[in-house]
Parts: structure tokens; C-alpha cells; sequence
């Protein structure tokens, strides 16, 4: 049984789901919770992208519903982990108008705080199903 949770950003007043070892029909299970915030395009699209492609580690997307949704086939990657994290924080901040700077302070500060829940929550998952 996959991770599906999600984390609310106040500041930016987004919601980010994020989709952890997730199977076929837990995913369609998400999609039909959700069906309000995901067009059935973009169902097939990332139904197409995730599980019909075996290679994908990880992936961002943008839905029209302004919901983020992350993919990690393996929520303890330490390559895709971060990667996605940067991915979804950088879309989060572009979105908001968030100029980057030389010191980049809003992107450290929110791919830090965005990673610290991340890993809270899926310890704590982890933990209930002994991964």
C-alpha cells in the first residue's frame, strides 16, 4: 500500500499531494477522491506517464485545479526525493510572482521546510506499514 497525503503550503495557500509507491488502483482510487481537482486528461496523462512507464522515478505536475501532485516511485530516493521537492517548491514560487535573487533565500527557505514535512510524513506512514 502506497503513501497518498498531502501537505497544505499557507504562505502560498497551495496544496501539494504527493503519491509515494503508489499502485495502479491506488491511484485510480486518488483520482476518483479527487475527480473534482483532476480532469479526466490529465488522469490519462499522468496514468500514462507514472505506471504505464516503469523507468519514472519521479514527476511534478501542475493540475488545472491549481493542485500540485508529486510522484516518488520510491519515497526514500536520495536523488529523487529532493529533485521533485525543487521541482514543486520552484513551480510553487513562480507561480506566486517570486523573483529569484542572487541569494535565493525563498527557494532555500521553502524546499527546506517543504522536504521536513515531506520526510514527517512519510516516516510516519512508514512506520505503519514497516517499509
Amino acid at each position: 500500500m502506497g503513501l497518498i497525503s498531502a501537505i497544505t503550503v499557507p504562505i502560498y495557500n497551495v496544496d501539494v499531494a504527493f503519491l509515494v509507491e503508489v499502485e495502479p488502483q491506488e491511484f485510480e482510487r486518488f483520482y476518483y477522491d479527487n475527480v473534482t481537482r483532476i480532469t479526466d486528461e490529465e488522469y490519462k496523462g499522468i496514468k500514462a506517464d507514472i505506471l504505464d512507464k516503469k523507468g519514472t522515478g519521479g514527476v511534478v505536475w501542475t493540475l488545472d485545479s491549481g493542485l500540485f501532485l508529486v510522484y516518488l516511485r520510491d519515497g526514500r530516493s536520495d536523488i529523487f526525493v529532493p529533485h521533485e521537492i525543487f521541482h514543486v517548491c520552484n513551480k510553487i514560487l513562480c507561480r506566486a510572482g517570486v523573483i529569484h535573487d542572487a541569494s535565493a533565500e525563498p527557494w532555500a527557505y521553502l524546499i527546506g521546510w517543504m522536504t521536513n514535512e515531506y520526510y514527517k510524513m512519510y516516516w510516519d506512514w512508514a512506520d505503519k506499514v514497516k517499509v
